[in-house]
């Protein structure tokens, strides 16, 4: 993937225990919130925070961080990645409503400096999708349902994490598009995915539902950690992440 991004990044081996510095885009929305007040359970620190009412640039004689983390919006994207190029640190990109332009943004960062793109950073999502590649696989001619409810004020349709999903069962089948996504846009739900594998005279289904969006901003933090261990510049996945793991992450609330 290139060389190894070592400017401004905190080595884990050197022995200082310091917080993970984060700069935070997005830091009043719901997540940023959500971040920022669990960022110590996790060793991290908020030392910057951008909002969209900020149109200064952030200097780099005037904040040092780690990892840039962006939990705004699609407009919010290229500011983010703007900030992590010039600061030579990873991005951790969390948005899910991305468009053609910022995803081109995305691609021409990645070949600069870390980015990792997660929709969707509950560690159960990571495991659902993993599970549904093999799933599909094995039922490439069984017709297939997708369903997901959200917060009536989200406003991609279908969902970012929705639209892994079609991903990943289009890696064997061709039959799976966006449209075939039924979305649901209801009252305070935080997130629900529902994958149904419909066969002859049997069917199977898969759930994942996310009870408190507390569970976004751990996942969120735990990607932040595991982005900052001098990763060369690429694309990586919230896969990525879960190499190793033989268990789920103890969290504590």
């Amino acid at each position: 993937m290139g060389r190894t991004l070592t400017k401004n990044v905190a080595d884990p081996l050197r022995g200082d225990s310091s917080p993970l510095r984060l700069c935070l885009v997005g830091a009043r929305g719901r997540l940023g919130r959500i971040v920022a007040e669990l960022a110590a359970e996790h060793d991290c620190k908020v030392v910057v925070e951008v909002t969209r009412d900020d149109v200064e640039p952030i200097r780099r004689s005037e904040a040092t961080f780690d990892v840039v983390v962006d939990v705004s919006s699609r407009n919010g994207i290229h500011r983010a990645v703007g900030i992590a190029v010039a600061h030579e640190v990873p991005l951790l990109e969390c948005v899910t409503d991305v468009d053609v332009r910022a995803k081109t943004a995305l691609k021409v960062a990645e070949s600069k400096i870390p980015v990792l793109h997660a929709p969707n950073t509950a560690f159960g999502v990571a495991i659902l999708r993993m599970a549904l590649r093999s799933i599909g696989r094995l039922t490439n001619s069984w017709p297939v349902t997708i369903t997901e409810t959200h917060h009536a004020e989200k406003v991609d349709q279908p969902s970012g994490t929705a639209r892994s999903l079609v991903e990943d069962l289009r890696i064997s089948r061709d039959d799976i598009e966006d449209g075939h996504v039924i979305s649901n846009r209801v009252g305070e739900v935080v997130g629900e995915h529902e994958i149904a594998f419909l066969g002859e005279d049997e069917k199977i289904i898969i759930r994942h539902q996310a009870t408190d969006r507390r569970v976004f901003g751990h996942g969120v933090l735990r990607a932040a950690r595991w982005l900052s261990k001098e990763r060369s510049p690429g694309r990586y996945s919230i896969d990525d992440t879960l190499e190793g793991l033989d268990e789920p992450p103890a969290i504590t609330d």
